[in-house]
């Protein structure tokens, strides 16, 4: 594959080992140091309070569209500066 076989930091628990991420239920994040922030339903991805947040901001090609920056922020701590994967949070690779 083109990242060399790392898998993606899922967007609900921020781990990369090999999990349906698409199905992540998680309540606490893949180490258990912290509360998960979102939950999924399907592709759609939710604040735990029912905020939409941008699922593509959560990938390495981020998100250009700026129509709705208000929902450009990190489905694992909550920044505006990053997504799932650049998370310090997540595992590393």
């Amino acid at each position: 594959s083109a990242n060399g076989g790392v898998l993606s930091a899922c967007a609900v628990c921020l781990g990369r080992n090999p999990h349906r991420i698409i199905e992540c239920k998680a309540l606490r994040t893949w180490d258990d140091a912290f509360d998960t922030l979102c939950s999924r339903i399907g592709k759609l991805l939710t604040m735990r309070d029912g905020k939409s947040i941008c699922s593509d901001w959560q990938r390495v090609s981020g998100c250009s569209e700026s129509t709705h920056d208000r929902r450009h922020f990190c489905s694992g701590c909550g920044a505006s500066t990053h997504g799932a994967q650049t998370c310090p949070r997540a595992q590393k690779a």
